[in-house]
């Protein structure tokens, strides 16, 4: 934890499945923090393996570049545990890189933030993420009977535009233009020095190759 009284009082083994939001959705929590995680382990990647691998295994299949991305993470946390997860091919270690600080920030940002706004309270974690059948984020106040005594009606798939409105705004995350401006310093601060002592490395391309 990067700020230990940020997740005070959170269950760790529950408190990932109570983020609203869907990942394809970037305008939720939950599709935000998909966005920042992709762009972390990619980066992670990109430093730490040469360049053919990390084309072969984070550029040329959406299902493998997953996959992949997923393993960093668990190499990550096994590691933590004691355990050592190994991969085919293998990858070194990443477990302890410093981009794992600024994914550690941002998770406790957004839960932080989702605190406050009440929707992450020990009261109404399953309220602020339970969906309804056809995928539809539902809402209720601890004022309301359980759902079993509640009966069944047009209005309990459809959530208020309001509650809607509520999940959305709640994603303020600044990583990428925190990212951004970091990037502009850094700008900034390298055209003062020679040309001639300036090794910029290329970024890898999406579609794969480097330009």
């Amino acid at each position: 934890h990067q700020n230990p009284l940020s997740t005070k009082g959170l269950n760790p083994e529950t408190i990932a499945d109570a983020i609203p939001g869907k990942l394809a959705d970037r305008k939720t929590p939950l599709g935000e923090l998909n966005w920042i995680f992709t762009a972390i382990t990619d980066t992670i990647a990109w430093n730490v393996l040469p360049s053919p691998l990390f084309q072969r295994l984070f550029r040329q299949d959406l299902l493998v570049a997953s996959m992949f991305r997923n393993f960093l993470l668990a190499d990550r946390i096994l590691r933590s545990l004691n355990c050592s997860p190994t991969s085919h091919p293998e990858l070194p270690s990443t477990c302890h890189h410093p981009l794992w600080q600024a994914w550690d920030l941002a998770v406790e940002g957004c839960l932080s933030q989702l605190i406050d706004d009440g929707l992450l309270r020990k009261s109404s974690i399953a309220v602020a993420t339970e969906e309804t059948r056809d995928g539809n984020q539902k809402h209720e106040t601890n004022e309301k009977p359980a759902k079993s005594q509640q009966p069944i009606s047009s209005a309990d798939h459809t959530p208020p535009a309001a509650a809607t409105e509520a999940i959305t705004s709640n994603v303020m995350a600044p990583f990428f233009a925190e990212q951004l401006t970091a990037f502009e310093i850094w700008l900034e601060f390298a055209s003062q020095k020679a040309r001639n002592k300036l090794v910029i490395k290329s970024p890898p391309s999406s579609m794969g190759g480097t330009p």
